[in-house]
């Protein structure tokens, strides 16, 4: 989620790098406008009321002490608690419709990124390498794991349906390999803590990582009157590492990687790249994550090892959290 404080004084310039990604949400943010209006105005007059209450307190000690009748000073008091009570409830109700309407507004480009509407409007930063060149067709991951006899969808989806993969053989070994293989690069070469967190988090821990409530529909659910969710990514339970904490931020930045299964019912993806190991709804990742104050952020971002998820789905994703705040630095 996005600062509230910069949402509530940068409206403007929210609305502006919204429209740069394409997004508009005018009306959202003119709800959010008026109910920090309305916030604004009803936080002073509780805390106006229940200063009056605690002066009457004295009142009525003083009065009592003097031997005076304090039941005006009873009704003023009971009277001026309903009006609180009355005004904080309004307020747990602007509170929550504050924060229903900023768990929906995204993150916000980077203003390097530049502004287009199509793939022919990327701006090519840096490349490494020369792409091959093949004198024949070449084939696909899917078609190759298949002829080899190292990658079964097929009986994958007898057992579980489609989008889900059998290993075998070299192409199991291939998996447990490059997974042990981007762990030890990142902790004996980069500096990063290993764990090995849970598979399932509850809902306070993907709300915390922007997942919900947008990419709920994306998220497997645990049936029953479990509050759990198997996680999409290892970014959401190596971000609530440190979830209600004040960090040092002498100790920042703090440099994570973990390996998990990750889970995903991909509902946004509307049947777009489902051939092969793309878009499966179990797949396995090495995941990274920084947390590092806004100032340290970007220069933490392009310190990232430039490796890239390879055909097998084992690879690494970045993640910046900022200190500061809790939303998510530019990916």
């Amino acid at each position: 989620m996005l600062d509230p404080a910069f949402v509530r004084d940068h409206l403007d310039v929210v609305r502006g790098r919204l429209a740069a990604r394409g997004t508009r949400m005018d009306a959202e943010l003119d709800a959010l406008a008026a109910l920090e209006a309305e916030r604004r105005t009803l936080i002073p007059k509780v805390e106006e009321l229940k200063r009056q209450q605690n002066a009457s307190g004295e009142e009525v000690a003083r009065a009592k002490k003097a031997g005076q009748d304090a039941s005006h000073l009873f009704a003023a008091n009971k009277a001026r608690g309903g009006e609180i009570k009355a005004l904080e409830a309004g307020l747990d109700g602007i509170e929550a419709r504050r924060l229903a309407i900023l768990l929906t507004i995204p993150n916000l480009p980077h203003e390097t990124v530049p502004v287009g509407t199509s793939a022919a409007d990327n701006v090519e930063v840096r490349k490494w390498g020369t792409p091959p060149a093949f004198d024949f067709e070449p084939k696909s991951h899917a078609e190759l794991g298949a002829a080899l006899g190292i990658l079964d969808f097929e009986r994958a989806a007898r057992m579980s349906g489609a989008r889900f993969a059998v290993l075998s053989g070299a192409g199991a070994r291939l998996s447990r390999a490059l997974i042990s293989f981007m762990l030890d690069l990142h902790t004996r070469e980069h500096g990063y803590r290993e764990f090995d967190p849970p598979f399932m988090v509850n809902a306070a821990a993907l709300q915390g990582t922007g997942n919900l409530p947008k990419f709920e529909a994306d998220l497997f659910k645990i049936a029953g009157e479990w509050d759990l969710y198997l996680i999409p990514t290892a970014e959401v339970p190596l971000t609530n590492l440190h979830r209600e904490e004040i960090l040092d931020g002498r100790l920042l930045p703090l440099r994570y990687t973990a390996y998990t299964p990750c889970f995903r019912s991909e509902a946004g993806s509307y049947g777009q790249d489902v051939k092969g190991l793309i878009r499966q709804h179990q797949f396995h990742k090495v995941e990274m994550v920084k947390f590092a104050t806004p100032e340290q952020s970007m220069d933490e971002l392009e310190s990232m090892p430039r490796r890239r998820r390879t055909t097998s789905r084992c690879g690494c994703r970045a993640s910046i959290r900022t200190a500061k705040s809790r939303r998510a630095a530019t990916r």
